[in-house]
């Protein structure tokens, strides 16, 4: 039996992974799973791929595509305007002057996400309108969404594309964690400053509300792995 390198076995030198890939490609792959888990993408590259180069089926794809993205960024827009809504209105609380300056800049960070999900989800509501408008729909599907490589082979989707789509409900997941890490910030805040005395009002109101949102937060994991994470890995 030949060796390994007698039968061509060892790695092509420009199949070697790179330094950087082997020091910090498993720190990169659990960063992109956990965020992937609690942040998914609203679509795959393959997925992707499919709709660009699928000659059979790429007019209904193309158009259930579509459909599907106006009727996400129409969903996204209104429950982003909620969302700023409920954050705008956590200004008039009756105690807000007393509020630290953390609290208030977490909460002004998520109304700016939140508004700008809704000023996202309207751009990318008119592309798509105007894309499927157009009597050369596919070409610029193609050209917004994929490029081939030197011209040739079949179209490949943008690495930042499946991101790109999914920004207007990124905006808006990050919107609703900073009004919720200041919401639980404030509270423990004024737990700790009640010396976390069970006779307190304020630790009783920590608690409480830490183990609903625990309760939350783990029935939102739970969602998502078995629903979202699962239709993604499935499709691609």
């Amino acid at each position: 039996m030949k060796s390994n390198k007698e039968a061509g076995g060892l790695m092509p030198r420009n199949k070697r992974p790179s330094i950087s890939q082997t020091l910090f490609g498993p720190v990169i792959a659990v960063l992109n799973k956990t965020f992937s888990l609690l942040i998914p993408r609203d679509w795959s590259r393959r997925t992707l791929k499919r709709i660009l180069n699928d000659e059979e089926h790429r007019d209904d794809l193309l158009k259930l595509f579509i459909e599907s993205e106006l009727t996400k960024m129409n969903t996204t827009g209104v429950t982003a305007a909620l969302v700023a809504g409920v954050i705008s209105g956590s200004f008039s609380w009756y105690n807000i002057d007393d509020t630290t300056w953390v609290t208030k800049s977490v909460w002004y960070s998520g109304l700016v996400l939140a508004i700008a999900s809704v000023a996202s989800s309207a751009i990318h509501t008119a592309a798509f309108l105007r894309m499927r408008c157009s009597h050369d729909v596919l070409d610029r599907f193609k050209v917004a969404l994929g490029k081939k490589q030197k011209g040739q082979g079949p179209w490949q989707p943008h690495i930042l594309a499946p991101y790109v789509l999914g920004g207007p409900t990124l905006h808006l997941k990050l919107a609703v964690l900073m009004f919720l890490v200041g919401l639980f910030y404030e509270l423990w805040r004024a737990a700790v400053a009640a010396d976390l005395l069970w006779g307190s009002d304020d630790l009783k109101i920590a608690v409480i509300v830490t183990i609903v949102g625990g309760f939350v937060m783990m029935t939102y994991i739970f969602s998502i792995t078995t629903l979202v994470h699962h239709s993604m890995q499935t499709d691609g």
